[in-house]
């Protein structure tokens, strides 16, 4: 990665856009601090969340400042039942407080309300995907990034996944979604970010991409 730059503000909703091996997950893995998972860290530059500085922090220490990641891949525990998932990074929590979280998650995605005692490996992939963001923001969290959200995903659960994000950006949250997908990423996005070749090759307001040529220029441009 190269100078890349990311910002995004409390209620906003960041598209980070780009070709396979654009480098976005790499960005956003640096960003949580999971890179040092991979023996890699942030060399140069920094990481800051609300003013306080987090680069190379270790992902629990991550989690508990308020930046919450669901990764591209280990969404879910398969033999915990969905309602466990929800409350893993809860356990602290006071019984009220879990049975708030768990219906907070279930009013994000209701189609998770029927399925909450069964076990979380028997849910779709889209419905997996919905457990890993229910359960990232059991905390709260300021920020959340979700990398890849809609990746091997049926197209039909791609609009309650975006409809949340634009939710979690409405009660606060500021929200990246990290995506191969351009389409829905332009219709609910605030701002777009797109990376080719560990840069960012452009950015702006989504309005300025969408109807264009743009991103297609952006995803076959030659590389820096």
């Amino acid at each position: 990665m190269h100078d890349v730059s990311l910002s995004v503000s409390s209620g906003e909703v960041l598209g980070v856009l780009g070709p396979n091996g654009a480098g976005k997950t790499t960005t956003v893995r640096a960003i949580t601090g999971f890179l040092r998972t991979e023996g890699a860290k942030v060399t140069r530059g920094t990481v800051r969340l609300g003013g306080e500085e987090i680069t190379n922090a270790e992902p629990h220490k991550v989690i508990r400042r308020g930046l919450a990641f669901v990764p591209e891949r280990q969404k879910v525990f398969p033999a915990l039942s969905v309602r466990d998932n929800i409350l893993a990074v809860g356990r602290s929590l006071r019984a009220r407080a879990r049975d708030a979280a768990v219906e907070r998650v279930c009013g994000l995605f209701p189609m998770l309300s029927t399925r909450i005692g069964e076990a979380a490996g028997r849910l779709s992939g889209g419905q997996q995907q919905m457990l890993a963001i229910g359960r990232a923001i059991v905390l709260e969290p300021k920020a959340l990034i979700v990398d890849e959200m809609t990746l091997g995903l049926h197209p039909s659960v791609h609009p309650p996944l975006f409809e949340a994000m634009q939710m979690l950006a409405k009660e606060g949250a500021a929200v990246v979604i990290v995506d191969e997908s351009a389409a829905m990423v332009l219709e609910t996005a605030d701002r777009c970010v797109i990376l080719r070749g560990g840069h960012v090759v452009a950015e702006g307001a989504t309005a300025d991409f969408r109807g264009g040529d743009l991103v297609a220029a952006s995803y076959t441009a030659d590389e820096r």
